[in-house]
């Protein structure tokens, strides 16, 4: 599948959109627990994508792309819930960098059932996103060792929600593949959105979900603007999909975030940057500049 300069305008858009979305969720997470942060999110950019795709185009979806957005739906739902029990587990600086593998599954799976096979310099950027997580996780002081790393009950769990996401790209691309339009964005959020409400219900947490809706509405102006980038990075993501392959949309993303998360973290909540850090910020934005420079 060829990366026309549309696709490749949309994946750095949405990259971004992904990035400063994960940033201003991190601040949120201050006052607000990740799962439930996680349930009002989803619930409030549903609405929001409904508009946006009834403005496009008329209510619409291929019968046969039900099943693969179900599954997709279903699986969103178990990776975020284990993504979140690795988060309270594991130290961050062992567990985020393994997201940096979903490109190398993404793009694995994509060859395999979608026969999209990228340029050898393409491995060559992926690889150095791969690194540039590597210098990242040792950046933080956590690691112990490679028989540590692999007793971390969060790093177990993380390196599922690897696999889990990966899958997850290649349903989206096969859905749009089948004709699915705009109204896939806000039909994949809503289910998500009710299965994670369900799953929080079910778990006797309602009350405390009312309560974490609290400080959002505290902060009116920081909740629109996340629920607006996030509706946006999941649109445009999804309209890429159109006009790249999964793989590079993939090592586009997890690059550009991970690489955004040193940038911001420095600037907008004073974390130290070191020698590691800015190296692996470096491996990470070249590596994404020798994928995404291909077209």
């Amino acid at each position: 599948m060829p990366i026309t300069a549309l696709g490749l305008t949309l994946t750095l858009s949405s990259a971004l959109c992904w990035a400063l979305f994960d940033a201003l969720r991190k601040r949120m997470a201050r006052e607000v627990a990740p799962l439930y942060l996680g349930v009002l999110l989803a619930l409030a950019q549903a609405p929001l994508l409904v508009l946006w795709a009834a403005f496009h185009e008329p209510f619409g979806l291929p019968v046969a792309s039900l099943g693969p957005l179900a599954g997709s739906a279903l699986i969103n739902v178990f990776a975020l819930v284990l993504f979140l029990e690795a988060l309270r587990r594991s130290p961050l600086s062992l567990t985020i960098p393994l997201l940096s593998f979903t490109p190398v599954g993404s793009t694995l799976l994509a060859w395999l059932f979608r026969g999209q096979v990228p340029a050898p310099v393409q491995y060559g950027g992926a690889a150095l996103v791969v690194a540039g997580a590597v210098c990242l996780g040792l950046s933080g002081g956590a690691w112990k060792g490679f028989r540590a790393f692999l007793k971390e009950a969060g790093v177990r769990r993380m390196a599922v929600v690897t696999v889990l996401w990966s899958c997850t790209s290649v349903l989206d691309q096969a859905v749009v593949a089948q004709g699915a339009g705009a109204w896939y964005a806000p039909l994949l959020t809503g289910a998500v959105a009710i299965l994670l409400l369900f799953w929080t219900l079910v778990r006797g947490q309602g009350r405390p979900l009312l309560a974490a809706a609290k400080p959002l509405l505290n902060q009116p102006l920081l909740a629109a603007v996340a629920v607006v980038l996030g509706a946006a990075a999941l649109a445009v993501q999804i309209e890429a999909l159109r006009w790249a392959p999964v793989g590079f949309i993939e090592v586009v993303k997890r690059g550009t975030g991970m690489g955004s998360a040193v940038v911001l973290g420095r600037l907008a909540f004073g974390e130290p940057v070191n020698g590691w850090k800015w190296a692996a910020v470096a491996l990470m934005t070249l590596g994404v500049a020798l994928v995404v420079g291909l077209r």
